[in-house]
């Protein structure tokens, strides 16, 4: 025990102004505990006292004051590290660790934006009082992922809020402060907490199954045609994109007349899980349920009867599985990408399920009359709008420099190399089978090999990174020396060596983009997979003119059409039958086929057949020749074309103008969430009015 000769106490109410400030924190979020530490007599003084940067507790004795151990001092809390899941301390000692843990930063890696709980326990209260005296605990005290239980009985508080509210993450270790509390084993804990968990949702399970028992009546048809719906969205805080998709598409249903509700987390430290999906199924009562990347079960029992609809918006493993297809049952619903690949391969139903691109929320980039001080802004004659501003040159030196392999360096600045020459000589957006053989050119040249796994891995690296940079930074380049006034919107552009000067920082999706899209009298689209994407989808609903970079991915898809007509009239339905029946014409539409996507019969990674089924699947969405009429228009391919375009529509604003509001047009006709979500209420009216029938006869 320390001797008290060398301490200068101080009684601890000379800190009650600080005590008083975390009790109004908590009282935000834990009224009852602020309110008995706020009534708290503590039995013995407490005092305080310093020497340097240590701090003392202690208490009167029989000796004197005496001071109070610290079984975690400063240094011990600081050495923790940082939290990556659900923790629980029991103990709090003089508030140390308790203070490091509030304030070191969460890291999970597969939940980015989740902050997982931290659960605090003391078993003496007065100690906790003490505690609020000295540390600034307001900022901890009034955030809920950081709840306290304190008294004799705070692992039973503990375990009666875990129960309770079955959406708090169970913790995945304990650490142990002093002997306050009872030594406690964390595993039969959570037994015990599990058991009771699943006894409240096999009750919560019971009572949903209950009210959708009854069968479905004959009017479900009818409902989905023309009648006002409960829709029910699915989403989570932690995943910023299918978040915004999830707002955006219950925003649709909204305006066509539905009623509608968001299902996601309260809080960035909880977990919805199969007990929060079931609650809120059973709370609104949906007549439908809508989910992005994952379907029913995946959710856990909800009601079968419940038509249930998946928007496939990425390619995950837990979508492209055989499990997943198997588990698809007669009222799960499917729209998004990949219709032909995930029924032929998985077998997911291809009548239920209904081919889209990702929609468009037109309502949130409408337009808006421009004020003097936004036109003086955002007025320029050219604007591009992205975060890609890293120089391809950088990418890769960025990317060599993870592995620190010269012979890796040599293979890839040669494929750099060869890469940079063919676009200086004019050439095209190349696919992952050109670039592989480029990469196989490399190889051979340089004498170093990679593995066919490391090949895979370098090509996407190829293609979605280096070359994305050269092909965008390329025509930002044909524009900078044009002596335009050109605006570079996005993080980074202030940095490129060439562009710099056009910078014009970051801008805001809600507040500046539909704002840049109406006040430049001509934005870019330039991207080596394609134009149809969000960034122009956005900016047609904004009313912007947009010029777009070619690519063979977009001239394709008149070209398939014309394939899958001939294929239609002769019944031809697998490649080999196409290639054995191929007359004249035919050779020559699967020769510019080959040419735009730069492959052969002999490379290709899906046959032409299989790729013409898949445009259809798309509804031939996916081609910008097949979505605008305007396509040629409004299309460049070289530095020259670029040039004679931005010249002639810098002039031309009556023209701008139509060719803007005719491809808003074709975009809300094709795009728009509301024009999906109806093709969507017809596509599972007409098949439970199959089913209905079937019944009936």
């Amino acid at each position: 025990m320390l001797s008290t000769a060398a301490l200068t106490w101080h009684p601890l109410e000379s800190l009650d102004a600080r005590f008083r400030t975390n009790l109004a924190a908590l009282e935000t979020r834990d009224a009852q505990l602020a309110g008995r530490l706020r009534a708290l007599a503590v039995s013995r003084p407490f005092f305080i006292a310093a020497v340097g940067d240590n701090v003392f507790l202690g208490r009167a004795g029989a000796t004197g004051i005496e001071v109070i151990a610290d079984p975690v001092p400063p240094p011990a809390a600081r050495a923790l590290g940082s939290v990556s899941g659900p923790l629980a301390v029991a103990g709090l000692g003089y508030g140390w660790l308790w203070d490091v843990l509030a304030k070191i930063p969460c890291r999970v890696d597969v939940l980015p934006m989740h902050r997982p709980p931290i659960y605090f326990l003391v078993g003496d209260v007065e100690q906790l009082w003490a505690v609020l005296h000295v540390l600034d605990w307001r900022a901890m005290l009034a955030e809920r992922r950081h709840p306290i239980f304190a008294g004799p009985d705070a692992i039973d508080q503990f375990r009666q809020s875990l129960i309770a509210d079955p959406t708090l993450p169970e913790p995945r270790g304990l650490i142990r402060i002093d002997s306050t509390l009872p030594a406690q084993d964390l595993n039969p804990f959570m037994e015990f907490v599990r058991g009771a968990r699943d006894e409240r949702l096999a009750d919560l399970y019971q009572r949903l199954h209950a009210v959708y028992a009854p069968p479905a009546g004959s009017d479900w048809p009818q409902r989905f045609r023309s009648g006002r719906l409960r829709v029910l969205g699915i989403t989570s805080r932690y995943t910023t994109f299918l978040q915004h998709s999830m707002r955006d598409w219950l925003d649709a249903f909204g305006r066509m007349g539905h009623d509608v509700r968001l299902l996601i987390e309260g809080h960035d430290h909880q977990m919805l899980g199969a007990f929060g999906y079931a609650a809120g199924v059973l709370d609104f009562k949906p007549d439908l349920i809508l989910v992005i990347d994952h379907y029913r079960s995946a959710l856990g029992k909800l009601p079968e009867s419940v038509p249930c609809v998946m928007w496939v918006q990425d390619r995950l493993p837990n979508i492209y599985c055989p499990a997943a297809g198997a588990a698809q049952g007669p009222r799960d619903y499917c729209i998004g990408f990949s219709r032909h690949h995930l029924s032929s391969r998985y077998g997911y139903p291809a009548e239920r399920f209904l081919s889209c691109t990702v929609g468009v929320n037109e309502h949130r980039f409408e337009q808006t009359p421009l004020s003097p001080s936004d036109q003086a802004r955002f007025g320029c004659d050219v604007s591009y709008v992205s975060h890609a501003s890293t120089p391809a040159d950088q990418v890769l030196r960025d990317h060599l420099a993870k592995f620190n392999s010269p012979e890796l360096s040599r293979l890839f600045d040669h494929m750099y190399q060869r890469l940079e020459a063919w676009y200086a000589a004019g050439g095209i957006a190349l696919s992952d089978v050109a670039l592989r053989e480029l990469l196989d050119q490399s190889m051979a040249s340089t004498g170093i090999m990679l593995t066919e796994e490391k090949l895979a891995e370098s090509v996407i690296f190829f293609n979605h990174s280096v070359q994305n940079a050269i092909f965008r930074h390329q025509t930002l380049l044909w524009l900078a020396d044009m002596g335009l006034n050109l605006h570079l919107w996005g993080k980074g552009w202030e940095k490129h060596p060439k562009l710099r000067r056009f910078a014009r920082g970051v801008a805001d999706n809600t507040t500046d983009l539909s704002k840049i899209y109406c006040a430049s009298r001509i934005n870019i689209q330039v991207t080596p997979h394609g134009s149809v994407h969000q960034r122009l989808l956005d900016g047609l609903a904004a009313g912007g003119f947009f010029l777009l970079r070619w690519h063979p991915g977009d001239a394709v898809g008149l070209i398939y059409r014309e394939l899958l007509d001939w294929c239609a009239v002769r019944n031809v339905r697998s490649d080999v039958e196409l290639y054995a029946s191929a007359d004249e014409r035919v050779r020559q539409i699967i020769a510019r086929i080959n040419e735009c996507e730069t492959s052969t019969p002999q490379n290709r990674q899906m046959s032409v057949f299989d790729v013409m089924n898949g445009h259809a699947d798309m509804n031939f969405l996916g081609t910008a020749d097949s979505v605008w009429p305007e396509y040629d228009r409004v299309a460049f391919n070289t530095r020259d074309e670029l040039e004679a375009k931005v010249r002639h529509f810098l002039s031309a604003e009556q023209e701008r103008r139509e060719l803007s509001d005719s491809m808003r047009q074709g975009m809300l006709e094709k795009f728009s969430y509301a024009s999906i979500s109806m093709r969507l209420l017809n596509m599972i009216a007409d098949d439970l009015g199959a089913r209905s029938q079937k019944c009936v006869a």
